[in-house]
């Protein structure tokens, strides 16, 4: 009996799967930790929590309903939005940005200048864009397809110079808010729909977020 009881725990009976799977999930652990708690990442949640708050004070008194930083099905894998506002207009996805500076360019890569220091951007319409066709796709699965989508990407900053096809300020966020047409959606409803569906996996979470460009 002796015997068997140490052999079970020899390392040769050890699931090498196992171990690779655990040692692949605490470095992601640590990587995700050094990123979260990164000068950019910190600046991002704040401009995310911002946005948030404003967006909650402008439909107060239309009772919409709000997923800050939702983790959606992607394919196999996931993706987050920053914001999925639902109202009776429908869906409005927001993606913040909270950088200062100057954007200029077009097309896929732009160029963030801050200071003395350049780099290349990714258009941040671009990565909304994959966000509301990935929000539509849910949608026409979930037989919601005639509810509208519309989608916005805010600079919260308010030292950031930008051009005004690439975003909108905080103003221009309200403007787009109030023009958008009563649907008869049930703002409920799409909130439950989307809140149901979240990816809950830690793991992917954490992944997402270590990689999401331009926070």
């Amino acid at each position: 009996m002796e015997y068997q009881i140490i052999s079970l725990f020899a390392p040769d009976k050890i699931n090498l799967k196992l171990c690779a799977v655990i040692a692949a999930a605490l470095l992601l652990l640590i990587l995700y930790i050094c990123v979260h708690f990164s000068k950019g990442k910190r600046k991002g949640r704040a401009a995310e929590k911002k946005v948030a708050k404003f967006i909650k004070k402008l439909g107060k008194k239309d009772h919409i309903r709000i997923i800050n930083n939702a983790y959606l099905p992607l394919y196999n894998k996931a993706c987050e939005v920053d914001h999925l506002v639902f109202g009776r207009f429908g869906v409005l996805v927001v993606e913040t940005k909270g950088i200062s500076g100057k954007v200029s360019g077009s097309g896929k890569n732009l160029t963030h200048t801050i200071g003395s220091k350049t780099h290349k951007f990714y258009n941040p319409q671009l990565q909304n864009k994959t966000h509301i066709d990935n929000v539509v796709h849910h949608l026409k699965k979930g037989g919601f397809e005639k509810t509208p989508v519309n989608g916005a990407v805010v600079f919260s900053a308010n030292d950031i110079e930008f051009p005004s096809d690439i975003g909108m300020d905080m103003d221009g966020l309200e403007k787009l808010y109030k023009s958008l047409r009563d649907a008869g959606c049930n703002q409920d409803i799409l909130y439950n729909y989307f809140k149901d569906m979240q990816v809950r996996n830690p793991l992917k979470k954490m992944w997402i977020r270590t990689r999401k460009k331009n926070d």
